[in-house]
């Protein structure tokens, strides 16, 4: 059942080194190269957005790669949320 209060999230979403075709939502020059789960969770912590974390859901157009999703509140629009996560993901690894 879908819950319209909550948004998953997953690593090919803001991912660079994917396609858009491939799953990629936000601009390439915005993503992150290879976003691990755990950056995904705490950037989302520090966003307030209450994630939570299922390490071995697979990203259903790469059902073989046991990627995991983050689960968040939705307090804005999918897309603020995707880039607000890779600018702080790519801040902290700098």
């Amino acid at each position: 059942m879908k819950d319209e209060k909550r948004t998953i999230i997953w690593p090919d979403y803001i991912d660079s080194k994917k396609t858009r075709s491939e799953g990629r939502k936000i601009p390439k020059k915005l993503s992150v190269s290879s976003p691990k789960i755990r950056e995904i969770s705490q950037a989302a912590k520090k966003l307030g957005l209450n994630p939570s974390v299922e390490k071995y859901k697979s990203y259903p157009p790469s059902w073989w790669e046991k990627s995991g999703r983050v689960i968040v509140d939705k307090k804005m629009t999918k897309n603020e949320v995707l880039i607000k996560i890779s600018n702080l993901i790519n801040g902290s690894r700098s």
